[in-house]
């Protein structure tokens, strides 16, 4: 037995941590509680924009949100989350959860109706992390 520790570890190593986890986890609750979930702003089949993430059981976890910098501050991303939100709720979502950066998004979330429950402060250095639920 012996503890290695490597700033570059393959692929494959992160992937096989990364699958027991699941492996553990689906202990507790079954694979079929999860499934993807995108939305996607488009104009002559080019993506401008999106909201990438997942249903886990009551949960909306959004991992990623973009908009083109010229269409920002127009409504069209609160309709993206809007879409995401309702798309959610069809599919049982209770709650959903998102974390974003102090130069990012923390205004637009916060009018969106999200509460701050944690921050990271100096993170990655200078700046704050700011993670966010909502009822739905």
């Amino acid at each position: 037995m012996a503890i290695r520790v490597t700033t570059s570890p393959a692929k494959s190593e992160i992937a096989h941590i990364h699958q027991s986890l699941i492996n553990y986890n689906l202990q507790f609750f079954s694979e079929d509680i999860h499934s993807p979930l995108a939305v996607f702003y488009e104009q002559e089949e080019a993506i401008l924009g999106g909201i990438t993430g997942s249903i886990l059981g009551n949960w909306l976890r959004i991992d990623y949100f973009w908009l083109e910098e010229s269409l920002r501050k127009q409504g069209i991303g609160s309709q993206l989350l809007q879409a995401m939100e309702n798309k959610a709720r069809e599919l049982g979502a209770k709650y959903a959860q998102v974390d974003t950066f102090s130069f990012q998004a923390k205004p637009f979330y916060e009018k969106q109706g999200y509460q701050v429950i944690s921050t990271l402060i100096d993170y990655p250095i200078k700046h704050e992390r700011y993670y966010f639920m909502k009822s739905l």
